[in-house]
């Protein structure tokens, strides 16, 4: 843990927050805070070299993302659904969030019945969700060897 950073969860920088800060470098600062710097070196204490320490375009270098400091008030937005603080949600068949101090933190669900799943949720909602996809691709390719044969059978007039 760096020495600026704390443990303690009513003032510590979200993970969100800190990884939004580690992205920018001094070069990044510098290009902001001038006004004739177009292209600079990616690491700007070291020599410039063509291939590890090229000039960049300044714009070309990632921005910070204020979005992670935005005031949560005693919720959380999750694919524009509010959860309280505390309280959790299935953002899909095969997630489920909770909202924290910190934010939402998203988790795959283990699903131990796919059956269950297909018969909870419309088929695009499972096939969106890559979380279901992966645990339920076995399941899935029987359900359509299944629903194949019986459209074979019903067009060449078989029964089951």
């Amino acid at each position: 843990m760096d020495r600026y950073e704390t443990s303690d969860p009513f003032i510590r920088f979200s993970e969100q927050q800190l990884a939004e800060i580690r992205k920018i470098t001094l070069s990044k600062v510098l290009c902001e805070n001038s006004d004739s710097i177009d292209t600079i070196q990616r690491q700007i204490m070291d020599l410039p070299d063509t291939y590890l320490n090229p000039r960049l375009p300044c714009e070309s270098m990632p921005n910070i993302d204020l979005i992670h400091w935005r005031e949560r008030g005693n919720s959380c937005i999750v694919n524009n659904r509010v959860l309280a603080i505390g309280r959790s949600d299935r953002l899909s068949p095969c997630v489920n969030c909770v909202c924290t101090f910190e934010g939402a933190k998203c988790q795959s669900l283990r699903i131990t019945n796919c059956n269950d799943l297909f018969a909870q949720y419309s088929r695009q909602q499972v096939l969106s969700d890559s979380v279901c996809k992966v645990q339920c691709a076995f399941t899935f390719s029987q359900n359509m060897r299944s629903s194949q044969s019986r459209r074979i059978s019903t067009i060449f007039g078989f029964s089951q």
